[in-house]
């Protein structure tokens, strides 16, 4: 089942945050993390088996911070897969959008996506669909939830059944959410506030809230899920040469709970001995 997820970026000043809530409708899910000396990434979930597999929010010392939304599950590559070579093999959004294309013209089919991308110099979104691409880029903000904006792909999520849309949820939904997000996240300019941003409800706290809870009765909508993991990246110190990375990740909902502050310093040991024995 695809998830259901709420991304936002910003940059404020000398520094930009990439921010995201991880919906999904397993319970007791449990994060797996990647720390090398030139990345840092959640592993995504591939959605068909249940494994681990690839980058689903990452960063690496070069500045470039990336995570992905689901849009609609096909039987073709997990995303993930490809969002991990991003994060590994490129430093700007550019060089993100030319390795897409490279790799969609080669033949190769993934799940229907957003790639969000943070950036020194700027913002943006990588709308991937079945074997297509575009780029959208802004200087200062950017969100994505679980459709396209730039792709016309809506008529065919919104006639998609629940199987293959799972936690990303109705269409109208997401769009709510999304509208919801680049509401707040204009607005946005503290780590506070983003955290604020990430516990906001809305309607019935399902499919159309930011911070999404189970139904009272589960069974009675087994997609709904919740947010399962709340994550923001801090990257400062973007106009120097010493950039700073700081991850706040909160387990369960963002909104009961407490972020914990992980500084991710990629030539530190004693950094990722305290990041892999503290993540939440």
């Amino acid at each position: 089942m695809p998830d259901g997820c709420t991304s936002g970026a910003k940059i404020i000043g000398d520094r930009y945050f990439l921010l995201k809530n991880r919906d999904l409708i397993w319970g007791g899910f449990r994060d797996t993390i990647v720390f090398e000396n030139d990345i840092f990434y959640i592993t995504g979930v591939n959605v068909k088996g249940g494994d681990f597999t690839g980058a689903h929010f990452g960063f690496n010392r070069d500045g470039l911070a990336a995570c992905n939304t689901s849009v609609l599950v096909t039987q073709n590559k997990a995303d993930d897969l490809l969002l991990e070579r991003i994060l590994r093999e490129t430093k700007t959004i550019e060089d993100a959008f030319e390795l897409v294309q490279k790799d969609l013209g080669s033949g190769e089919l993934y799940h229907w996506c957003n790639f969000m991308l943070a950036s020194p110099n700027g913002v943006g979104a990588i709308e991937i669909g079945d074997g297509v691409a575009v780029l959208e880029e802004d200087p200062h903000i950017i969100t994505r939830t679980n459709h396209h904006l730039l792709l016309p792909t809506a008529d065919i999520v919104r006639r998609a059944t629940q199987e293959f849309r799972g936690a990303a949820g109705r269409l109208s939904g997401s769009q709510r959410r999304r509208q919801d997000a680049m509401k707040l996240l204009s607005e946005a300019t503290s780590m506070m506030d983003m955290t604020q941003v990430l516990s906001t409800h809305g309607g019935d706290r399902g499919f159309d809230s930011i911070c999404r809870h189970l139904p009272e009765n589960p069974k009675s909508n087994p997609y709904q899920g919740e947010t399962v993991y709340s994550y923001i990246v801090e990257v400062s110190g973007i106009d120097s040469d010493e950039m700073e990375f700081r991850l706040n990740v909160t387990a369960g909902n963002p909104c009961v709970g407490l972020y914990k502050e992980l500084a991710i310093v990629f030539d530190s040991p004693e950094s990722k001995f305290n990041v892999l024995n503290n993540y939440p």
